[in-house]
């Protein structure tokens, strides 16, 4: 009922919100449209309404996680806020007396409220100082929960009231005053704890920094000591790195060593490959050849080329043949020297094997006292034990001459082999020998063959050129007869003889073309038989090659047959010298029992004394041997480093050499450029003369353009002078109208030009100078040449004036001849005044034209113009020869740089040289105290050693006097009291005796075996009480002994001991430690870091 009581409502609700809806929306309209001058309460409103659509909108998202209101309320609230917000926050812009109740009670409650809501969203906007959103995330749910409780509520009271309302027609009423106040107590109390809880977390957070900080510090200090570290470490890694970089470049060297060396047997392998495929070429080319013939007959040169070339390969395959016969008898002969060698090696060993038989015949000797010593042990032991070594002797000696007879079968069977290889490699050799004569006969043929062809293919070329010339001569002839004969047809006789003719030649040729083909097919044969030959010429190199390891290996068993052979020699003498010694010794063994035995006790005890003594002196020698190969050592190194002493000598000496050299060349090198310097100022000097004689060139120039001015005026003042004469003549003639007007056009013509050169103040090069004097001289040339046309025209035209005033006066005298007598005087009066005037102003002219024409300065130009040569010649030179200088200067200034570098260098080689040359001093000054110290503990060695000798020999007669008072003593105490000797000894047996002296042998040898370790020197000579009792003399005695015989055990123990631990190790050298070595010269570093110093 609850639930469709519910839905019932929410159905009314959302009628009654369309409704709403509908209604206020022309109202919203219009308040929006009127809401530009509204009051502060639509203001407020609209404020509020955007606060609680900010609050709306984090409610929305936090909804699902935040509401405890029951599901029901939840859904309900959801659904009206999806429907009705909107207008709800609308509807403040309007009127608020006009409103509907719901925009009445928004407007209250956000005005009502202000304090909750800008609270909520303050707690929303804030936000940590380390960008962590903590204080919002706390505060939401309070915020967000409250404000949709107050819309729920609001919603509630909407939905519960608008059916009321809009029924009765009266207005929602008001909220309570109290429900607000308590409300708002409420929200100050969750405000108050908001603030302690964010003063808490701000403390907290404070508290955080402050060891995020020292965190931060303690980080950036361990940081500091890692990078330190890491700095140290990558030190150590980089050095490992270019040791390994080092060692990467040996290995990259050696791996482009190899490859090389791979690319070389490459490279041989591919000249094997490219000559096996020559050899196969050849065939190919014997069959491209047959084609050639068959194509072209041009080709007949190249195939005798290459015929040539197979001739030659064929002679050097002979070459080699006979090489390899040659080779096979050289072996057959060092066969036969071998087997002489082996022969007079046979002999040889036969000389040596008698040689060793004297030599054995002398040991014999030696050997009959160890024989005898031997049967005497032998005979003391047990007498069947003769027997026994002699069935022992004879069954070794039937076993050497079985080992003797095998060893001569095997020798004769090896003598039968080697004949049988000898004449084995005799046939081949005749067998060789028949196949090179047959392929000597074989080439023979092939090369009479080939001089056939040659002179066949000659003729025919020769034949193919007389038809080719015949040929042309027909073509001529039938084209001279077409000419002819047009009409005529069918061919001649002559056509139809050079037909048949080159059908026979065709013929000879396809002849020729088949004996070619079995001339090849014989050339594969002889190829094939090549190859043929050289496999089995392979195969006996192969054979060749066993037979010599047979041979190799015939030799080794014919040697080891020698040596065994000697060594059965040698048995069978031994085994005869033995029988020879056993029968003479089983012959006087009787008699020399009894008178040896003391002899063999004391020689045994000598012996075992002298053993010690001999191992001794072995160790000795052996430590004397070591010493001697040290000191070799020494020497060589010492050697060395005198050979490295001399080569560094003999380079700093040619360094000096090299030094006084560049020395003396660095003095001419700056005596020359003294000279240099000098000739420097001498060329300032001649600069200086040179400018001089330009500015007097320069004041000869003005003078002579002054003079040109001057000339210039002249040849203004003749020109004047000539046309006023020539006005004066055209005044006096009335004839020069009727002329043809060549002077008033000429003196129309006559240009009046005048010029002045101007000299400019200085010239900025002398080209230009040059240049400014030739435009002048050109110029005044050219003014000069004008003057002159002028002048000759002027001259010209005065001369056919005077001819045409002579004409008229000639034909005015004609005239008026027969008129008037009188008038002829004064005619005649006048004709000669004016002649006389023509010829004065003629005279004049010329006068003039003289002196215009010696007014040109052709000397003073010719003068100026070698002036101008000479100073452009001697500017041009004094430059190039500047430049020069200042080339020479600068390679000079160059010169003198490298060689300062040079002399720093060596001035630093020398300074390196020399504390190097210092350290050998001092290591090879080392190395001599140390050889002199070794030369001194030599000396003291063999000092030692002789004193030990004398110390020995002293010993051995002390013991030598102790064991004869002992034997004294020991005969007294067997005749005076015999009860003393040991119980269960026979005293009245011969053999007592003997039994004494092993028992004092084993005495010995105990003390010898005592002495040996050197510790207790005095253990061995005391006697056991129960072993070897005696008389109070004897006790005496031997006590009286004792002292001595400690005291010269002592110094052999102490000189033992220097000898075994010299002082004279303690005077080592410094650069040898503690071993007495030499190794490398080393330094370590402060990072324990050895660096090897090789010199």
């Amino acid at each position: 009922m609850a639930d469709q009581s519910r839905q019932i409502k929410l159905a009314a609700a959302k009628k009654k919100l369309k409704e709403f809806q509908q209604k206020s929306s022309p109202a919203s309209v219009g308040g929006e449209k009127g809401g530009g001058g509204g009051g502060g309460g639509g203001g407020g409103g609209g404020a509020g309404a955007k606060k609680k659509r900010k609050v709306k909108g984090l409610n929305q998202q936090d909804a699902s996680s935040t509401d405890r209101s029951s599901p029901d309320n939840t859904f309900a609230d959801v659904e009206v806020i999806g429907s009705s917000v909107p207008q709800l926050l609308e509807e403040p812009k309007g009127e608020p007396g006009r409103g509907s109740p719901v925009s009445n009670l928004a407007s209250a409650n956000t005005a009502t409220n202000p304090e909750s809501v800008g609270h909520n969203t303050g707690l929303q906007d804030y936000t940590d100082t380390n960008g962590n959103g903590s204080l919002t995330e706390e505060n939401r749910p309070l915020s967000s929960t409250e404000s949709l409780r107050q819309l729920s509520q609001q919603l509630n009271g909407l939905v519960s009231e608008s059916s009321t309302a809009y029924v009765n027609g009266d207005s929602p009423p008001a909220v309570g005053e109290r429900e607000l106040g308590g409300r708002n107590q409420e929200l100050a109390a969750a405000l108050e704890s908001s603030n302690l809880t964010n003063s808490q977390l701000n403390t907290k957070l404070d508290q955080l920094a402050q060891h995020s900080q020292g965190l931060s510090d303690q980080l950036q200090k361990e940081r500091k000591e890692f990078d330190q570290r890491v700095s140290k470490e990558q030190g150590a890694m980089r050095e490992q790195l270019q040791v390994h970089i080092q060692t990467i470049g040996i290995l990259v060297s050696e791996k482009s060593e190899l490859q090389t060396a791979l690319q070389y047997t490459q490279h041989a392998a591919r000249q094997k490959a490219a000559e096996a495929e020559e050899l196969n070429n050849r065939l190919q080319a014997t069959k491209q050849r047959v084609s050639e013939l068959e194509r072209t007959l041009s080709s007949v040169s190249t195939q005798q080329k290459q015929f040539e070339k197979h001739n030659k390969e064929f002679e050097k395959e002979r070459d080699s043949l006979r090489l390899e016969v040659f080779r096979l008898n050289n072996l057959s002969e060092e066969s036969k020297q071998q087997s002489s060698e082996l022969s007079e090696q046979i002999k040889l060993r036969t000389q040596e094997n008698g040689a060793m038989g004297l030599e054995l015949e002398d040991l014999r000797k030696r050997l009959e006292i160890a024989d005898l010593m031997l049967q005497q042990y032998s005979s003391q032991s047990d007498p069947t034990s003769a027997n026994q070594q002699v069935q022992l002797l004879l069954g070794e000696k039937q076993q050497l001459e079985e080992h003797n007879h095998q060893l001569m079968e095997s020798m004769a069977h090896l003598q039968t082999e080697r004949d049988c290889y000898a004449e084995q490699i005799q046939d081949e050799g005749r067998v060789w020998k028949d196949k090179t004569e047959q392929l000597l006969t074989q080439v023979s043929l092939v090369a009479e063959e080939r001089d056939s062809n040659i002179s066949r293919v000659q003729e025919l070329e020769a034949s193919i050129m007389e038809l080719q010339n015949a040929a042309a001569l027909l073509s001529q002839e039938r084209e001279a007869k077409d000419n002819a004969e047009p009409q005529s047809s069918g061919p001649s006789e002559s056509e139809v003889a050079l037909q048949e003719a080159l059908n026979t030649l065709q013929q000879e040729k396809n002849t020729l073309a088949a004996q070619y083909q079995s001339q090849l097919r014989d050339n594969e044969q002889l190829s094939r038989m090549c190859t043929e030959q050289e496999t089995r010429m392979g195969e006996m190199e192969r054979q060749v090659e066993s037979q010599v390891q047979e041979e190799g290996d015939r030799r080794r068993m014919l040697e080891d047959v020698q040596s065994d052979k000697a060594t059965i020699s040698r048995a069978l003498t031994q085994n005869r010298t033995l029988k020879d010694q056993l029968a003479e010794l089983q012959n006087g063994f009787v008699k020399l029992t009894n008178e040896n035995m003391e002899l063999t006790t004391a020689i045994q005890s000598e012996q075992h004394v002298k053993k010690e003594l001999a191992r001794r002196m072995g160790e000795l020698q052996e430590a004397l041997h070591n010493n001697k190969e040290q000191l070799e050592l020494k020497s060589k190194d010492t050697e060395g480093l005198m050979e490295q002493r001399d080569q560094v000598v003999a380079q700093l000496q040619q360094y000096c050499a090299g030094y006084q050299t560049l020395a003396s060349e660095r003095e001419q090198i700056h005596h020359q450029y003294l000279q240099q310097i000098q000739l420097m100022d001498r060329l300032q000097h001649d600069e200086t003369e040179g400018r001089v004689q330009l500015e007097i060139s320069h004041n000869q120039l003005k003078q002579a353009q002054d003079y040109l001015d001057l000339l210039v005026k002249d040849n203004e003042q003749l020109k004047a002078e000539v046309q006023e004469l020539l006005n004066s003549s055209a005044l006096g003639t009335s004839s020069r109208d009727q002329g043809d007007g060549v002077e008033s056009q000429s003196l129309q013509e006559s240009p009046e030009k005048s010029f002045a050169i101007v000299i400019p103040e200085d010239f900025e090069s002398q080209k230009e100078m040059e240049e400014f004097i030739r435009g002048a001289l050109a110029r005044l040339e050219a003014e000069r040449d004008e003057a002159r046309r002028q002048l000759e025209e002027e001259h010209r035209l005065h001369m056919a004036a005077r001819h045409q005033a002579a004409v008229s006066l000639s034909l005015e005298r004609q005239h008026h001849s027969h008129t008037q007598d009188h008038d002829h005087h004064d005619h005649h009066h006048e004709h000669e005044h004016e002649h006389e005037h023509t010829q004065g102003q003629h005279s004049h002219c010329e006068h003039n034209h003289e002196h215009s024409e010696g007014g040109v300065p052709v000397e003073v130009h010719q003068a100026l113009q070698a002036a101008m040569d000479k100073l452009q010649q001697r500017f041009t030179s004094l430059m190039r020869e500047k430049a020069d200088l200042k080339e020479r200067v600068e390679e000079l200034e160059h010169r003198c740089i490298q060689l300062s570098g040079e002399t720093d260098t060596i001035g630093e080689y020398i300074a390196l040289y020399q504390s190097q040359r210092a350290i050998m001093k001092q290591k090879h000054q080392e190395k001599e105290q140390y050889i002199s110290m070794l030369a001194q503990d030599k000396e003291e060695m063999k000092a030692k050693l002789s004193e030990l000798q004398d110390l020995v020999m002293r010993l051995v007669a002390e013991r030598n006097d102790w064991y004869s008072r002992y034997t004294r003593a020991v005969a007294g105490a067997g005749t005076v009291n015999p009860d003393l000797l040991p119980v269960g000894e026979d005293h009245t047996h011969p053999e007592h005796q003997a039994h004494a002296h092993t028992h004092l042998n084993a005495v010995s040898e105990a003390e010898a075996m005592e002495v040996i370790p050197l510790s207790e020197p005095a253990t061995g000579l005391e006697f056991p009480s129960s072993q070897a009792p005696s008389s109070g003399s004897a006790q005496t005695d031997s006590k009286s002994l004792v002292p001595k015989e400690d005291g010269t055990a002592q110094q052999i123990m102490l000189l033992l001991q220097e000898i075994q631990n010299p002082l004279g190790a303690l005077r080592s050298p410094p650069f040898l430690g503690e071993n007495p070595c030499i190794p490398f010269f080393y330094r370590p570093d402060e990072q324990d870091e050895v660096k090897i110093l090789v010199v």
